[in-house]
């Protein structure tokens, strides 16, 4: 019994035969069991239906004037866009040798003629439920294929970041020591100077703080929270590569979400690092061309804007007092939420500076998605998020630190912004 709903074909057939009542009689057939059939009565016509629309499947004849079945079958395993498509040869020749050359020529079934139509319907569904096997099969293949890719980028990443932490860790016990070397003599001197002991115990005090939060910081990024992430994401490799063959579509997603998770994971570890760095450099604030400041943060987002063909310009900017690296950091910052938050058109970015008083007022403006009144003044708190990560990734941490390095400079941050007119981030500068 065909089970199948009127509306939905099965696929499509191609019938190639020279004598029409064959023809109406599969086409008949076909049609009446859910499949769309298209016939033609030799083969050029087949080669030309194939390249314009290939079918799911080809019913072929090989006696045919002009061009036989065999002659087609070779025209159609030659080219990319046709060689895949399963042949069925349907003939009234019925030699074992026939048969041979059919497979020979990449035929995938042989039919002799008179048919029973039962036994073509079986046939047809039995490649037909093979090439989508083979198709399904390929399409896993490449997206494995592509997980692993990304899997094994994001161990190579937090290896090398693992690398870099081993090696902070190692400088700061190395400075650490070396301070308790210091204190040592510092002791010694102390019981020949009574006058500075109240002093040198402060200072004692205030350095054994700094470093034990230090050391505290150092040890919950790399330790607590990066060496946990690095086991979930080697034991996620080891599951899809010890039960891959056990695994359903459902599973192999599973553990791309665990991948992923991981990946957000780094990412917000990353953030807050960059986030605590601001502000710990104490080193004095000198005369910084903000136009270099400008080029190099560019030169940093080159990828994002050639990838989403954004175009930044800029006036004329001011110097001012300050650390080169942090105002990098700022305009990166902006220009990379402007890319960020965009519309299907590709992003404007402008910057722009004026003199207000004593301070330089510097404006950041773009035609992305805007943002609503309301949420103006969250979006420069650490972790305040507009949106999900499935709209937009990120951790909510960069206006934060852009809010940090102005307020380190003596300056403000705030924007003017309505939901889908573009936004305008203003700061000063002294």
């Amino acid at each position: 019994m065909n089970d199948h709903q009127p509306g939905t074909p099965l696929g499509n057939i191609l019938v190639v035969d020279d004598t029409a009542e064959n023809l109406r009689l599969l086409s008949t057939m076909l049609t009446q069991r859910g499949y769309t059939p298209r016939c033609v009565i030799n083969g050029k016509m087949a080669l030309r239906a194939c390249n314009s629309n290939p079918p799911d499947l080809i019913l072929l004849d090989i006696m045919m004037p002009e061009m036989n079945g065999y002659e087609v079958c070779q025209h159609l395993k030659l080219e990319p866009k046709t060689r895949e498509i399963p042949v069925i040869f349907i003939s009234a020749k019925d030699e074992i040798f026939d048969k041979v050359n059919a497979f020979a020529v990449g035929a995938v079934d042989y039919i002799s003629k008179p048919f029973q139509f039962e036994e073509v319907l079986a046939r047809i569904e039995s490649h037909l439920s093979l090439r989508n096997l083979q198709k399904q099969l390929k399409e896993q293949n490449m997206l494995l294929q592509e997980e692993i890719t990304s899997r094994l980028a994001v161990e190579k990443t937090l290896q090398e970041k693992n690398h870099i932490l081993q090696q902070e860790i190692s400088t700061r016990r190395a400075v650490e020591k070396a301070l308790q070397e210091q204190n040592l003599v510092l002791q010694q001197e102390i019981s020949n100077r009574q006058r500075a002991e109240s002093a040198l115990l402060k200072s004692n005090q205030e350095l054994a703080r700094s470093n034990a939060e230090l050391e505290q910081f150092a040890y919950v990024a790399s330790h607590d929270l990066q060496a946990p992430l690095a086991t979930i994401a080697s034991y996620a490799q080891l599951l899809e590569k010890r039960y891959k063959d056990q695994l359903d579509t459902q599973g192999s997603k599973f553990i791309g979400n665990i991948v992923q998770g991981c990946t957000r994971m780094q990412t917000l570890i990353d953030d807050l690092l960059e986030y605590s760095r601001v502000g710990r450099s104490r080193k004095p604030f000198e005369l910084t061309d903000c136009n270099h400041a400008v080029e190099q943060a560019l030169a940093n987002l080159q990828g994002a804007i050639r990838e989403t063909k954004a175009v930044v310009t800029y006036g004329e900017l001011p110097a001012v007092m300050g650390d080169i690296s942090q105002l990098i950091q700022l305009f990166q910052n902006l220009v990379s939420n402007a890319i960020k938050y965009r519309h299907d058109a590709p992003p404007v970015v402008h910057i722009t500076a004026c003199r207000q008083e004593e301070n330089w007022l510097i404006s950041v403006s773009d035609n992305g998605i805007g943002i609503a009144p309301q949420h103006q003044k969250r979006i420069f708190q650490i972790f305040q998020r507009l949106h999900t990560q499935r709209e937009y990734s990120g951790t909510g941490i960069g206006l934060a630190i852009c809010q940090k390095i102005v307020e380190l400079h003596g300056g403000c941050i705030w924007v003017e912004s309505e939901p889908e007119q573009g936004c305008t981030f203003h700061f000063t500068l002294a």
